[in-house]
């Protein structure tokens, strides 16, 4: 896959060229799908809650951007799909730009539901994604999933430059002022395994100096940049 120095680069998740990969499907048929995607020899009726070793899975929800409003209804309807299948998993994560405000009746699913809520939150700097800063960061709105669920993650993308630390801190700043306190985790800039290689250890002693926690790319070190990874 093309691979950007701005933006998201998971390029096809957004790109317009890529646009033939989006479906167009319903609740139901999605939930089947997460359910085939888990089917193994050790699995073979596809069940969050595994038949040998017992150990109940975790469903993450990614995007694009998964908590646009057809986002969160479609979500709503796949887990009210696993729920009547009795297939549920144990926990799920929203991975999100945090810009998004939720919907009343996504927000009373939550509230319903026994499955723990995670959200990953992780907002686009301008000096590293070139988004603007009014558009990206939204304290105000993270505050709000922060009241809803208090399992989450602030994670920043970032390299070693010093512009792009200094950015990043400013808007902690910021969402902590909202009352957000949820852990920070930094992540290195690089969808490529050369490009991890190289930056990898710096933005991870840059990070440790300053007491943030270092989440890795392992799906860019396991897959590289394929699509669906």
């Amino acid at each position: 896959m093309p691979v950007w120095d701005k933006g998201c680069d998971s390029s096809y998740t957004w790109a317009k060229k890529f646009k033939d990969l989006m479906g167009q499907e319903t609740p139901t048929a999605i939930a089947n799908k997460i359910v085939d995607c888990i089917k193994t020899d050790s699995n073979p009726t596809g069940q969050f809650l595994h038949p040998v070793t017992q150990q109940r899975q975790h469903l993450c929800v990614t995007g694009g951007e998964p908590l646009m409003a057809t986002g969160q209804m479609a979500t709503v309807g796949i887990y009210e799909e696993l729920e009547r299948q009795d297939n549920l998993p144990g926990s799920m994560t929203f991975e999100t730009n945090g810009t998004q405000k939720l919907r009343d009746p996504f927000k009373e699913w939550v509230n319903r539901i026994d499955t723990e809520i995670f959200f990953s939150c992780s907002p686009k700097l301008w000096t590293v994604a070139g988004e603007k800063p009014e558009k990206a960061i939204k304290p105000e709105i993270v505050a709000e999933y922060y009241e809803l669920s208090k399992t989450g993650q602030l994670k920043f993308v970032v390299g070693p430059d010093d512009r792009e630390w200094e950015e990043m801190e400013s808007v902690i700043a910021k969402f902590r002022e909202a009352g957000v306190h949820w852990p920070v985790w930094v992540m290195p800039t690089g969808a490529r395994e050369e490009e991890q290689i190289a930056g990898a250890g710096k933005v991870a002693e840059k990070a440790f100096k300053r007491g943030y926690n270092v989440a890795a790319r392992v799906h860019v070190y396991l897959f590289g940049n394929a699509i669906g990874t």
